[in-house]
């Protein structure tokens, strides 16, 4: 059983987190986890929302993308100051409005991890774009634009520019 680090991103989506988060922080998984908030508007409410749930939750930890970050691609900023933050090798990137299928997701994910893979991404039941599924085998950051999938994949990954390989990936309909 692998530790994951479980990576959500969220702007003005904050009704969205507000639903997500106690899901995430209720699953079923025999290994360890940990939930990264990254806040990309830096949301005063929404940061103080944060800091109680973290008195209740050990495992739940938050960050933000600084104003002065807003000429960047925010969404590639959320997501490499989540990987930054991460304490596992693994991460889960999910978008913030995803439906999760069971409490035992995240099980059923991790169990295609391997030396060999390095990204698995899991089918939810959202229709899902197979332009941006194929992309990501050319252009290995357009992982950072999940939208209908949840990804895990080591965090090396997220940092390559290089091309990725059919046969380190696989795909779990969840």
């Amino acid at each position: 059983m692998n530790n994951v680090s479980i990576i959500v991103t969220c702007g003005e989506q904050q009704t969205q987190l507000r639903q997500l988060l106690p899901q995430l922080l209720s699953l079923r998984y025999g290994g360890e986890y940990e939930v990264i908030v990254v806040d990309k508007m830096h949301d005063k409410d929404l940061e103080e929302w944060l800091e109680e749930m973290e008195v209740q939750h050990s495992c739940l930890n938050h960050t933000f993308c600084p104003a002065s970050s807003r000429g960047l691609d925010i969404q590639r900023l959320a997501l490499t100051l989540g990987a930054k933050a991460a304490n596992y090798e693994w991460l889960v990137i999910l978008p913030v409005d995803v439906k999760l299928p069971s409490e035992d997701w995240l099980l059923d994910l991790s169990k295609c991890c391997g030396e060999e893979v390095g990204v698995v991404i899991g089918l939810t039941k959202r229709k899902s774009r197979w332009s941006w599924f194929r992309n990501i085998f050319r252009r290995p950051f357009s992982i950072f634009n999940p939208t209908s999938s949840i990804i895990l994949c080591k965090r090396n990954i997220l940092f390559k520019s290089q091309t990725l390989k059919l046969s380190n990936c696989h795909i779990v309909k969840l």
